[in-house]
């Protein structure tokens, strides 16, 4: 496959970038193996109205039998006017034994050309960045170069990505790993093809759900949920643990108190839910797709956590429940007035409350 002179990667997603990128640059690696490889950034184009090109225009011009195969990577993380004086700039310098890829964010499909155009050093009475870049992605397109956009998947497209990317890896998942990685990771392409490394490194050809849940739980670090859960676990030593972490490890503590207070909030919210009748099935329910649509709805992704409420749920007290609802609300009053050092206090009742009901019995003195 002969490779073109340029090519330009648009997206939004950073991943998706790399990845196609990387594949390029290994094909031309592969068709220019004496090829230079160079890289540039904004950084190397600095600033205003008229870009700094020299350097990469003295890269491209032909020095004849010295050897001048190159193979260039450009990272552009905007769209302006640098943008549109680089890819001019190749479309008009571009040669034999020079591939150029291109990353910049992703554009409109409309800024797309359809048909190549001869090209031109002046864009006449054109003001706009992204008409200009129209014209010259035409450019490119009139000496064989590639523009290409890539859309983050999501939904059915998003499983169908992580089934490739398993496939990419060696490795076998069923439907029931794509469905768990689909709801934990949330779009994130880093998250799962790190999963994915990771399994490999295992040894393991077959990944179930099993070993999907053990990583995902293993993985995640303290963000506030885990309070949530080792306090409804319950495990007083751990929650206490975690809020210390918490508090010691983040500079902000109002901050990371309200995101606690948050995430305990939605956690005591998902529990009401589920004490509901028409929610009963779900304590019950064996199918992870069911119970992993109802969470999902709800906030929460890790099986984890999901666990821990449906444990809490099927067995909390009522009165408990109504004073880790009450102790809360004391968490978040004291957090509107500034209070961290109350606010801390309250969480920490809560979570040796689960240990001892003297904590609770103070609340009536």
């Amino acid at each position: 496959m002969a490779l073109a002179p340029v090519y330009v990667i648009s997206s939004d997603e950073p991943f998706l970038k790399n990845e196609k990128s990387s594949m390029l640059i290994q094909m031309a690696r592969k068709e220019l193996p004496e090829a230079e490889f160079m890289l540039f950034t904004n950084n190397d184009f600095s600033s205003g109205a008229t870009a700094n090109l020299a350097r990469l225009e003295n890269e491209l011009i032909d020095p004849g039998l010295f050897g001048g195969d190159r193979i260039i990577k450009i990272y552009l993380d905007s769209i302006n006017s640098t943008t549109v004086q680089v890819l001019q700039l190749l479309a008009k310098r571009s040669r034999p034994g020079v591939v150029t890829v291109v990353e910049i964010p992703r554009i409109k499909k409309t800024t797309l050309p359809t048909a190549p155009e001869k090209y031109t050093d002046k864009f006449r009475g054109q003001s706009s960045v992204e008409t200009k870049l129209k014209h010259v992605l035409a450019f490119l397109m009139d000496i064989g170069g590639i523009n290409e956009i890539l859309y983050a998947p999501s939904g059915i497209q998003f499983n169908t990505w992580i089934m490739n990317q398993a496939q990419k890896h060696g490795l076998k998942i069923d439907a029931d790993v794509v469905t768990f990685l689909s709801l934990c990771c949330e779009g994130n392409l880093v998250a799962v093809d790190q999963f994915f490394s990771i399994a490999k490194i295992s040894g393991k050809e077959v990944i179930d759900l099993d070993t999907a849940k053990a990583y995902l739980e293993s993985s995640s670090r303290y963000t506030g949920f885990e309070f949530s859960e080792a306090v409804l676990a319950p495990n007083t030593i751990r929650a206490l643990n975690i809020l210390a972490s918490l508090c010691q490890t983040n500079s902000n503590r109002t901050q990371i108190l309200s995101m606690v207070v948050s995430n305990f909030d939605k956690m005591l919210w998902v529990i009401r839910k589920l004490k509901e009748p028409e929610n009963s099935q779900i304590l019950r329910s064996r199918n992870f797709k069911e119970r992993s649509a109802f969470f999902k709805s709800n906030g929460i992704v890790l099986p984890s956590t999901s666990d821990v409420l449906i444990k809490a749920a099927s067995t909390m007290p009522d009165d408990f429940y109504e004073y880790l609802v009450s102790e809360l609300a004391q968490a978040a009053k004291y957090l509107q007035e500034f209070d961290d050092k109350k606010a801390y206090q309250s969480l920490q009742n809560m979570a040796v409350s689960v240990y001892t009901s003297s904590v609770r019995e103070l609340k009536k003195l």
